[in-house]
C-alpha cells in the first residue's frame, strides 16, 4: 500500500521550515538590519531548489522513468511548497526594506515584483478548476511564462553575485541553467 502525504501538509511543513530559518536567522544577528538581511538571503536560498525541483520535475519524469513518475504527482505540491517558501522570502525582503531601511535598486524591485505576481498567479491556478477555467493552453502558457520568468530571475541575481561568492553563485546560475534547459526542452 502506497502512502501519499497530503500536499497541505507538504506545504505547512515547507512553510514551517522557512519560519524557523527566519526566526535562526534573526536569534543569531538580533532584530536588526543584519538580522533581517541574513533572513532574506537564507530563505531565498531555502527556496531556490523547491523551484528548481517543480521547475524540473515533469522534465526529468520524462527522462528517468519510474521514480521521477512519484515526484510528478506530487509535483503541484512541491509548487504550491515554493511560493509558501518564497512569500515567507518576501517578508523577510519587506522587512528588510521598510523596517530597517535597506536599499533595493529599482530593477530589484520591478524585477522581483513580476517574480512576485506570477508565483501568486501560478499558486491561484494550481488547481483543476483554474485549468478548466483558464483552459488547458492558456493555463500551460501562464504556467511556462511564469516558471521561465523566475528561473530568469534566480539566474540574473546568482550570476550577478560570483564575483562576491564565487562556489555559490555558480552553483545557484548552473541549477537555474538546468531548469532552463529542461524546461524549455520538455516542459
Amino acid at each position: 500500500m502506497k502512502h501519499k502525504v497530503p500536499t497541505p501538509a507538504i506545504i505547512a511543513a515547507t512553510t514551517h521550515a522557512a519560519l524557523a530559518i527566519v526566526a535562526y536567522c534573526y536569534s543569531l544577528h538580533g532584530w536588526t538590519q543584519d538580522g533581517a538581511r541574513a533572513a532574506a538571503r537564507f530563505t531565498a536560498r531555502f527556496s531556490f531548489p523547491i523551484f528548481v525541483l517543480a521547475w524540473s520535475a515533469s522534465a526529468l519524469a520524462r527522462l528517468w522513468p519510474g521514480g521521477w513518475v512519484r515526484l510528478c504527482c506530487v509535483v503541484v505540491a512541491i509548487g504550491l511548497s515554493f511560493a509558501a517558501a518564497h512569500f515567507v522570502h518576501l517578508g523577510a525582503l519587506l522587512t528588510a526594506l521598510f523596517v530597517f531601511g535597506v536599499e533595493a535598486k529599482p530593477t530589484t524591485v520591478v524585477g522581483g515584483g513580476l517574480g512576485y505576481v506570477f508565483i501568486a498567479a501560478m499558486a491561484i491556478t494550481s488547481n483543476d478548476a483554474s485549468v478548466r477555467f483558464l483552459g488547458p493552453q492558456r493555463w500551460k502558457l501562464l504556467h511556462a511564462a511564469g516558471g521561465y520568468a523566475i528561473a530568469v530571475i534566480f539566474a540574473v541575481s546568482y550570476a550577478g553575485r560570483i564575483a562576491i561568492d564565487p562556489p555559490l553563485a555558480s552553483q545557484r546560475s548552473a541549477f537555474s541553467g538546468l531548469a532552463l534547459r529542461s524546461g524549455s526542452r520538455l516542459g
